[in-house]
C-alpha cells in the first residue's frame, strides 16, 4: 500500500499507520461481519466512517473478497446495478482466479468499460433492457460472489435508494430478499442521515427491519488524536506542542476530516515547529479558498435562512431552536419562520440532526469550516 507524502492525509485510505484509534468500533465490527452479522452504521458526516470501513477491509485479510459502494453518486436502480458490478469487478480484481471467473460472466452481459481518469478504477456501463434485467444482473452478481467464500459489500450513504423512484421501497424490500439468502456474504448499510437510516432499519413497516446489529460512531477523543498527531509530527522530526494540538481540535470540533485538514495544512507548512502563526496562516488559507463558494451560497437563499443558519453556526449546537432564548438573542421573530427556514436548510443540507450521547437531538451546521467562517465574520 503507497504512503502519502503527507502523514495527515484528507482523502483514500493508506494503511493503519495514517488511522488514528477506532480499536473498539473496528473490532465490534470484525466480530460481527466473521460471526454472519449484517451491520448498521451510523455516523455523521466526514467523522471518518468511510476510512473505518476501508480499516475494517484491511484488517480483514486476503481472505475476504471487500466491495466498497458508495450509493450516494447512483441516481437511479439503473445507476446502482452498475456502480456495483464495477465495485465488485475492482474488488475481486487481486485474485486472479476469480477475477477470471467474475469477468467472464461480466462479459456475456456486454458492458462498455472505461477506467475512471483520477482513480484508475474500472467503471462499467450496461444498458439493461428492463427493470426485471437489473433485478435478476445483480442477484446473479450477489451469488457468484458468494461462491467465492467469505465476503463483506459496505453500501455508503444506503439511504440514497429512498430518493430514486416511486419504486424504490419495492427494491428496498426486494434487496431485503436476496441479501438473507447469501451463505458467505456480509453486508455493511452505512450513511449519515440517521433518521433516514433509521427508518429504514428499525420501523417494524420497512423491509429490513431487525434484520442487522447496529453500530454508531463519533468524534475520536481528544487524547487519542493528541497523541496521533504528536506521533507523526515527531516521526517527522518536528514538533508542535500541547496548546497548538488543541487549538487544531476545538476548531475542527473534533471532526475527523477537519482535523486532517487543518493537520495537513500546519504540517505542510512546518519546518522545525508548529507555531500559533502557522496555525493562524493555515485557518486564514482554509478560509480564502472557501470565501467565494460561501458567498455565493449566501445568494443562493433569503436574507432571513442566512440569518438563521449564522444564528446556529454562533451558537455552535442548538437543541431547541424555537425556544424563546434562541429566537430572542439572534432577532428571529417567530417560531414559525424558524421553522420554515430550518426545514429549508436541512433539505439543503447545511444543517443536520444529530444525537448526543444521552439521545438528545440538537441541530449543528454540517460544514464546520462554514461555522467556524460565519463564527469569525
Amino acid at each position: 500500500m503507497a504512503e502519502p507524502f503527507n502523514p495527515f492525509p484528507i482523502y483514500g485510505y493508506f494503511g493503519p499507520t495514517y488511522f488514528c484509534n477506532r480499536d473498539r468500533e473496528k473490532s465490534s465490527i470484525i466480530s460481527a461481519l466473521q460471526n454472519g452479522r449484517n451491520l448498521t452504521l451510523y455516523a455523521p458526516r466526514r467523522i471518518g466512517k468511510t476510512g473505518l470501513i476501508h480499516h475494517v477491509f484491511h484488517h480483514l485479510g486476503k481472505k475476504w473478497n471487500c466491495v466498497y459502494l458508495d450509493v450516494q453518486e447512483a441516481f437511479s436502480f439503473k445507476d446502482f446495478t452498475n456502480a456495483l458490478l464495477a465495485a465488485v469487478l475492482n474488488a475481486v480484481s487481486k485474485n486472479s482466479s476469480v477475477l477470471k471467473k467474475f469477468q467472464d460472466w461480466i462479459l456475456t452481459l456486454r458492458p462498455v468499460m472505461s477506467a475512471n481518469p483520477h482513480s484508475g478504477s474500472l467503471q462499467l456501463e450496461i444498458d439493461f433492457a428492463s427493470d426485471a434485467q437489473q433485478r435478476t444482473t445483480v442477484k446473479e452478481a450477489l451469488r457468484l460472489l458468494d461462491s467465492f467464500g467469505p465476503g463483506v459489500i459496505a453500501l455508503d450513504e444506503f439511504q440514497q435508494i429512498n430518493a430514486w423512484d416511486k419504486d424504490s421501497v419495492s427494491i428496498e424490500g426486494w434487496l431485503r430478499s436476496e441479501v438473507q439468502h447469501l451463505k458467505n456474504i456480509r453486508f455493511i448499510f452505512s450513511g449519515s442521515q440517521f433518521h433516514l437510516l433509521s427508518e429504514m432499519f428499525n420501523s417494524a413497516k420497512r423491509p429490513f427491519y431487525a434484520s442487522t446489529q447496529a453500530v454508531a460512531i463519533g468524534k475520536i477523543t481528544a487524547p487519542d488524536y493528541t497523541a496521533f498527531i504528536q506521533h507523526h509530527f515527531k516521526d517527522n522530526r518536528l514538533k508542535i506542542g500541547t496548546e497548538e494540538i488543541n487549538q487544531i481540535i476545538n476548531w475542527a470540533d473534533g471532526n475527523t476530516y477537519n482535523i486532517q485538514l487543518f493537520c495537513n495544512r500546519v504540517f505542510s507548512k512546518t519546518r522545525k515547529e508548529a507555531t500559533p502563526e502557522i496555525l493562524n496562516d493555515s485557518i486564514l488559507e482554509i478560509y480564502a479558498e472557501n470565501k467565494l463558494s460561501y458567498l455565493a451560497l449566501s445568494t443562493s437563499m433569503s436574507k432571513y435562512q442566512w440569518r438563521v443558519l449564522t444564528a446556529i453556526a454562533l451558537e455552535g449546537k442548538v437543541y431547541q431552536t424555537t425556544s424563546k432564548d434562541f429566537i430572542t438573542r439572534h432577532d428571529l421573530g417567530s417560531s414559525a419562520s424558524v421553522l420554515r427556514a430550518l426545514e429549508f436548510l436541512t433539505s439543503r443540507e447545511l444543517v443536520y440532526q444529530y444525537l448526543d450521547e444521552a439521545g438528545k437531538s440538537y441541530y449543528e451546521i454540517y460544514d464546520i469550516i462554514l461555522m467556524r467562517w460565519l463564527q469569525k465574520k
